[in-house]
């Protein structure tokens, strides 16, 4: 297999294929996406214990599904974003393994931030957000999801 792989190499390479051969990757905004926090009434605290926090949080289930789908068994590279706090980012981590996902988190102060961002990371081609007010600043490569449903490329 590898003399396959490397023989395929060679040939692009002569023929002078020298493209991008990153995955196409995706974006999910982790806060009312993946996940929801409690009816009642919720404040953002600095040094809150985001894990205690996030186990009163409402999973998604058929967005977690789909994410799991995309990234594990197509193999499309993820990324998980989230407006918290970068205090949250490790519990965000941690809460995403619970439910099976190994996936890099960031954390953002606004949606601001996360649309400059992403003009240096080209190979994001889609970002899956819960708000349309998300996705008019975050621009044309977002995508507006509901938590209640899974989202197909």
């Amino acid at each position: 297999m590898l003399k396959d792989l490397t023989t395929e190499w060679f040939s692009m390479m002569q023929s002078n294929d020298i493209g991008n051969f990153n995955d196409i990757g995706q974006g999910v905004v982790f806060e009312g996406l993946l996940a929801s926090p409690p009816e009642r009434r919720f404040f953002q605290r600095a040094g809150a214990d985001w894990d205690k926090e996030l186990s009163k949080w409402k999973p998604h289930e058929l967005p977690l599904k789909a994410l799991v789908d995309y990234s594990d068994r197509l193999g499309i590279d993820t990324e998980v974003y989230t407006f918290l706090g970068l205090d949250a980012v490790d519990a965000i981590d941690r809460w995403l393994g619970r439910k099976g996902v190994s996936l890099p988190v960031y954390g953002y102060a606004n949606p601001e931030e996360l649309s400059y961002d992403l003009r240096f990371k080209r190979s994001v081609r889609t970002i899956y957000v819960p708000e349309q007010e998300q996705a008019a600043i975050i621009g044309i490569r977002a995508t507006v999801a509901d938590s209640k449903k899974a989202w197909s490329i």
